[in-house]
């Protein structure tokens, strides 16, 4: 009875001290959609992985891919800047490219909850997320560019 109430607790403790478990639920998506054949891209950012894909329905060649595992630093980075309550109390949803603009998205899950906007460079909508919006551009333009 004492080693089993030794394991229990243990392993409450360990638990307990896991400060990555609720990295684990969290995915972050974000992607840039221009009009006029300005082509479309996503990345797809876990605590384990990022995957990017980039597709232009004008020239199905400048299609590409990128798949590559999660840098711890740049993960904790981009979850320290994310305040998930400013992030739900955003709400826009532009359409940029309706005019052959740009529009860029970000869909985030953590736990159960979802929420989602899209905005321009200039959406007055995200400047209490600012600092957020732009460590995840910064992450996804490394991802453009390869």
């Amino acid at each position: 009875m004492r080693i089993f109430l030794l394991l229990a607790t243990s392993c409450l403790i360990f638990a307990a001290c896991d400060d990555d478990g609720n990295n684990n639920k969290v995915v972050i998506k974000t992607g840039k959609e221009c009009g006029w054949c300005g082509g479309i891209d996503s990345l797809v950012i876990t605590k384990s992985s990022s995957d990017y894909i980039f597709n232009n329905p004008c020239e199905k060649s400048m299609g590409r891919e990128v798949h590559e595992k999660t840098v711890s630093k740049e993960w904790h980075e981009l979850l320290s800047a994310l305040n998930w309550n400013e992030f739900t109390q955003v709400n826009v949803n532009t359409c940029a490219l309706c005019a052959d603009g740009c529009d860029t998205w970000i869909w985030i899950q953590n736990g159960d909850s979802v929420h989602q906007i899209r905005f321009t460079e200039n959406s007055p909508e995200v400047e209490s997320i600012r600092t957020f919006v732009e460590k995840l551009g910064a992450y996804h333009e490394k991802f453009r560019t390869k």
